[in-house]
């Protein structure tokens, strides 16, 4: 065999490692997408601001629960 018609393995390996990174990058971006619309499903109906309002109102019993706690000293 000549030199030019050698193959090299060590190249050849490389190649292969870097198909291999670039479909499980493929795979779990994939499966990232659908996490994200799976959660994002989860969250929507808060969108419509529920959940400033649950945090108002659960900061005014804090304030109230204090209130209470002060007078009862």
């Amino acid at each position: 065999m000549t030199e030019a018609k050698k193959l090299n393995w060590s190249m050849v390996g490389v190649i292969i490692a870097l198909i291999m990174q670039a479909a499980a990058l493929i795979f779990w971006g994939g499966g990232l997408n659908q996490r994200v619309s799976a959660l994002e499903k989860v969250v929507a109906p808060l969108s419509d601001g529920t959940l400033a309002r649950l945090d108002e109102r659960t900061k005014a019993m804090k304030e109230q629960l204090d209130r209470i706690e002060r007078e009862g000293r």
